[in-house]
């Protein structure tokens, strides 16, 4: 019965979020051909905006679980509502043993889980964490861009702003056991760059380049 209500609950919620989505941040997705049908991912995201946290799961064509910061489940009735609709706390600047335990067993019991590489909104470098998953648990890893998220809610901003979002799925990545977790971290976070459009051009601008030497 609690599985249902968790089921019937997330969806509620994603389709609320959907509907502020259509009037605030309308969403356009590219390469969602690229999520595992089936079976535990991870789903990592560049962030620079806090509502790429309610934006993925309305685009994702699969149910997941995700991490979140500690502070939001601080307050009983939000981090109560987080929990049931499948968020992880995260304790940020140490190595959250009980929160990468809970997403490990979340991939292996077949949840795509989504994970901020960054840390937290524009972040310059990669976490480790999200390379000692990828490697420890195994699973594919799908890098997704979101272009247009911090437009909505600028600097100083009272009011969002509409504004055309975009969503990148790239293809899935994934890691044998004995890769660094700082290296697959760094791979993982060059994919989540290279998702972007004028990334994919100057690549095959570079190799037109090379194959006229």
């Amino acid at each position: 019965m609690l599985n249902i209500l968790r089921f019937v609950y997330y969806w509620l919620a994603t389709y609320f979020a959907g509907v502020v989505s259509f009037c605030f941040y309308p969403c356009r997705t590219y390469g969602r051909e690229n999520i595992p049908k089936a079976g535990g991912c991870i789903y990592a995201s560049n962030h620079e905006s806090n509502i790429d946290p309610v934006l993925l799961p309305v685009v994702s064509p699969r149910r997941i679980r995700f991490l979140a910061k500690d502070s939001l489940f601080s307050h009983p009735v939000l981090g109560a509502l987080i929990r049931f609709g499948g968020g992880i706390p995260l304790k940020r600047g140490s190595a959250d043993r009980g929160a990468l335990t809970e997403v490990l067993q979340s991939l292996k019991d077949g949840w795509p889980v989504l994970i901020f590489p960054q840390g937290t909104r524009g972040g310059e470098k990669p976490q480790a964490g999200v390379g000692f998953l990828a490697v420890k648990s195994g699973v594919p890893v799908v890098p997704i861009f979101i272009d247009g998220s911090a437009m909505v809610l600028p600097k100083g901003a009272r009011f969002p702003k509409r504004t055309l979002v975009k969503v990148y799925f790239g293809k899935p990545l994934t890691f044998s056991p004995d890769v660094a977790s700082a290296d697959a971290a760094g791979q993982i976070m060059q994919a989540i760059l290279a998702c972007k459009p004028e990334a994919g051009a100057a690549r095959a601008d570079l190799s037109a380049r090379n194959s006229g030497l």
